[in-house]
């Protein structure tokens, strides 16, 4: 661990459990830049979705913070991810989604890779005294929780099903395996990642900022739980919406229906409902930019329920869009001291800070796995 780590005047070595992150957190280029570090590139991050990789030689290329990686499905069956970078002089194999047939090809001078990453095919062959067999395409760890993948650049990060904890096993009782992706939306927003995503955390705006979703969910019953690399908040669905829900064993607690409002650190916002799974991925662009994908699953579509669940979600972005943006303004006030939390409604924002200063504090011989343990704990509304 660092013992003293000032980065752009902030002291994050010197912040306490319930200290907030300084307004120059938010808008710094050299926090940014270490946090490209030390948070993306040592985290579990999704990358694609099973809905996309249907088929053998079926890509998505993406990225982990700033690293180009680009995953497929192989012949076999099996999910890949590999850095999306050519051995030969570094050019990207793709971008987008698509099927590559059957081999990853270099637009720019033609190497070719096999599913498995295996180099197969070197134009003027002779030119070359390298091995080909040492130089496959740079493998990337890769987990699937249906219907997301994810990807971590960091071979000493926690495994997969450690880094996702209850997330796993819901989205196996939701049935995300057999999830089809019904809708989806990307926005670019002039914001900060963390802005965005301590949006996605907390409750306390839903009645102020939203109308369709605060008629749907009630937020001061919930019930909080914080994990070592996430959290997630079980919030009660209002009774008149919880009869014409289907049943959802799984999403039920003393008899009464709950949405799943989730987070995977660092940039996961899943939602499990009755009705749907859908996720938020908060990609950092830059200091005081994201793109935003947000995309919904269900198991049985139904034409007029993906209409009305669609609307909801680019409604709710949207308002949620016009509020964050005008934080991000604020953080550039001068003087602006540190922020004050609810001690309910938002404690899974603290909970989160508390995970980003765990990792930059982390110094380049240190992996998130050797770190000390955040407390796990379950919160409701009154409990100390």
């Amino acid at each position: 661990m660092d013992e003293q780590l000032s980065v752009d005047g902030v002291d994050f070595s010197a912040m306490g459990a319930d200290d907030a992150l300084p307004a120059r957190a938010f808008t710094s280029a050299e926090i940014y830049r270490l946090e490209i570090d030390r948070v993306f590139a040592r985290s579990w991050v999704v990358v694609a979705d099973t809905t996309d990789l249907t088929r053998a030689g079926d890509f998505v290329a993406a990225h982990i913070g700033d690293t180009p990686v680009i995953t497929v499905r192989g012949e076999d069956g099996e999910i890949r991810t590999f850095l999306n970078a050519c051995r030969h002089r570094g050019s990207t194999l793709a971008r987008g989604e698509g099927n590559c047939g059957r081999t990853l090809t270099c637009p720019y001078h033609a190497w070719s890779y096999g599913h498995d990453g295996r180099l197969v095919g070197i134009p003027d062959r002779e030119e070359f005294s390298c091995d080909p067999r040492t130089m496959g395409l740079v493998p990337v760890r890769t987990g699937v929780a249906a219907p997301m993948v994810f990807a971590c650049l960091d071979s000493q990060a926690p495994d997969f099903q450690t880094w996702l904890g209850d997330l796993l096993p819901a989205l196996e009782r939701a049935g995300g395996a057999s999830m089809k992706r019904v809708y989806e939306f990307t926005y670019d927003v002039d914001v900060n990642w963390k802005v965005y995503v301590e949006n996605g955390l907390e409750g306390y705006h839903v009645p102020f900022v939203h109308d369709m979703l605060d008629d749907f969910v009630e937020t001061k019953s919930a019930r909080h739980f914080l994990g070592e690399h996430g959290s997630r908040t079980h919030a009660f669905v209002k009774p008149e919406y919880a009869e014409l829900a289907p049943a959802a064993p799984e999403l039920r607690e003393d008899g009464r229906l709950f949405t799943v409002f989730g987070h995977t650190f660092p940039n996961l916002i899943p939602v499990i409902s009755p009705l749907e799974f859908t996720y938020l991925r908060v990609d950092p662009l830059g200091p005081e930019r994201i793109r935003l994908v947000a995309r919904g699953f269900m198991c049985e579509p139904d034409a007029e329920i993906i209409e009305l669940r669609k609307e909801s979600l680019d409604r709710t972005n949207g308002q949620d869009i016009a509020v964050v943006t005008r934080v991000q303004e604020g953080m550039h006030a001068r003087g602006l001291p540190p922020s004050e939390h609810a001690a309910f409604l938002e404690l899974r924002i603290r909970h989160f800070e508390r995970m980003v200063v765990r990792a930059l504090t982390l110094d380049a011989k240190t992996s998130l796995a050797a770190a000390g343990p955040i407390k796990r704990e379950e919160r409701v509304r009154g409990a100390a």
